[in-house]
C-alpha cells in the first residue's frame, strides 16, 4: 500500500520513446540499380492530463492509511490475546496455590484426626473421613496441574516462545487491572461511550466509508474530466542521395471529452452508481457499528461494575470463612465440633477462595476488552 501511494504520481510522467532505422526499398532485379538507403530515428514524448490521475492519487493515500488501521487492529488484537492468556495462567496458578494450600489443610486435619484416634480421643470413622477428604484433592490438584501445563503451551506458541524454555511469571493477580482495588475509580459511562469512534470495529468502517467517498470522487472525475494530450517528437531522416538531414517530426496538443462515458448503460456511468451504492451501504454500516459498539461497551462496563462489586463481598466472605475454619479447628480439637463440621469449615474456606479467583478472571477478562473496543491503551481503566 504505501509502495503504491509513493508511485501514485506516475501517470504525471510523461512517456519517452527513442529509435533508429533504416529503408530500403524493393527493386526488380534488371536492370540492375542500387536502391537508394534512407537512414531515420526519432525521439518522441508524450503526456496525457486528466483530473482523475488526481482522485487515484487519493484513494491511494486512503488504502495507506486504511492498511496501517488494519495493522494496528490486528497488532491491538495479537496484545489482547497475549494479556488474556497471560492473566490466565496467573489464574490457573492462583488455583493451584488454592487447592494446594486446601491439601495441607486437609493434611494437618488427617494428622490431628489420627493423632486423637490413636490417643483414644476420636473413632476411627473420623480418621477415616479425614484421609477421604484428602485423598480426593490430589486428583483435583493433579487435574488443575495437568491444564497449566497445557495453558503454558499455548502460551509459548502464541508468543513464539521455544517450547523448551519455561517463563517466568512475575505479576500476581491483584496487579492485572487497577479496578481489583476498591479504591479504584470508575469513568462514567457518558465519558467511555464518547471514545466509540476510536472502536476498531467503528474506526475500521469509517476508514472504509471514506475510502468508498474517494473512489465516488474519482469515479465522477473519470466520467465528467476532460482529457489533454501532449506530444512531441523529432524524427531526423536521411538518404543516400541527400546530404542533409530532415526532421519530419511534430508539435500537437489534443482536448478530448468522451461523450460515451455519459450514457447511463456506459461502464463508466455503471462504476459512478456502484460507487454511490457503495458509499451509502458503508453509511449504514457504519451506524449500525456505532450502535453495535454502544452497546458492547455499556455491556461490559455493567459487567464490570457487578464484578467489582461481587469481588469486593467474595473477599469478605474468604476473611469470614477463614475466621470460621480458624474458630471450627479449635472446637474440634476441644471436643466441641465433630470432625464433619471440621471438614465443611475447609471446604467453605476453598470454595470461597476459588470464586475470588473466579469473579477475578471475569473483572480482568471484561476490562481487557473493554480497553480493546474503546481503542484505548491496555491498563488505562482505573488509573
Amino acid at each position: 500500500a504505501r509502495r503504491a501511494m509513493d508511485l501514485s504520481w506516475g501517470p504525471l510522467v510523461p512517456g519517452l520513446s527513442v529509435g533508429a532505422g533504416a529503408t530500403r526499398p524493393n527493386v526488380p532485379s534488371f536492370p540492375a540499380t542500387t536502391p537508394a538507403v534512407t537512414i531515420n530515428g526519432s525521439i518522441s514524448t508524450a503526456l496525457t492530463l486528466t483530473t482523475a490521475v488526481m482522485g487515484t492519487m487519493q484513494v491511494n493515500k486512503l488504502l495507506y492509511d486504511q492498511a496501517q488501521l488494519s495493522y494496528q487492529t490486528a497488532r491491538r488484537g495479537v496484545e489482547l490475546s497475549v494479556r488474556k492468556a497471560y492473566y490466565a495462567l496467573l489464574i490457573a496458578r492462583q488455583n493451584i496455590a488454592v487447592l494446594q494450600q486446601s491439601i495441607d489443610t486437609a493434611q494437618k486435619n488427617y494428622d490431628q484426626t489420627e493423632a486423637r484416634r490413636k490417643a483414644g480421643l476420636a473413632p476411627e470413622l473420623d480418621a477415616l473421613t479425614a484421609l477421604v477428604a484428602l485423598e480426593k484433592l490430589r486428583p483435583t490438584l493433579d487435574s488443575a496441574q495437568v491444564s497449566y501445563q497445557n495453558q503454558l503451551a499455548d502460551f509459548r506458541q502464541l508468543v513464539g516462545m521455544n517450547q523448551a524454555r519455561v517463563p517466568t511469571l512475575v505479576d500476581s493477580l491483584d496487579a492485572a487491572t487497577p479496578l481489583a482495588a476498591d479504591t479504584a475509580t470508575m469513568p462514567s459511562q457518558a465519558d467511555l461511550v464518547a471514545h466509540l469512534d476510536d472502536s476498531p470495529a467503528v474506526a475500521a468502517l469509517r476508514m472504509s466509508l471514506n475510502l468508498a467517498k474517494a473512489r465516488q470522487e474519482a469515479a465522477n472525475r473519470n466520467m465528467y474530466s476532460p482529457t489533454l494530450s501532449l506530444a512531441l517528437s523529432y524524427r531526423p531522416v536521411s538518404s543516400d542521395n541527400a546530404v542533409t538531414w530532415k526532421d519530419s517530426g511534430s508539435l500537437s496538443a489534443t482536448a478530448t471529452f468522451a461523450l460515451d462515458k455519459m450514457l447511463p448503460w456506459s461502464q463508466d456511468s455503471q462504476t459512478v452508481a456502484a460507487a454511490a451504492d457503495s458509499v451509502a451501504t458503508l453509511g449504514i454500516a457504519l451506524s449500525d457499528s456505532r450502535t453495535s459498539a454502544d452497546l458492547q461497551v455499556r455491556s461490559l462496563y455493567r459487567r464490570i461494575d457487578q464484578a467489582r462489586g461481587s469481588l469486593k463481598a467474595l473477599r469478605l466472605n474468604v476473611t469470614l470463612a477463614e475466621r470460621t475454619y480458624a474458630l471450627t479447628e479449635d472446637a474440634y480439637r476441644f471436643g466441641t465440633k465433630d470432625v464433619m463440621s471440621l471438614q465443611n469449615a475447609q471446604d467453605n474456606l476453598q470454595a470461597a477462595r476459588l470464586q475470588v479467583i473466579s469473579q477475578l478472571n471475569t473483572l480482568i477478562a471484561a476490562t481487557l476488552d473493554l480497553e480493546y473496543a474503546l481503542g484505548v491503551p491496555f491498563g488505562t481503566l482505573g488509573r
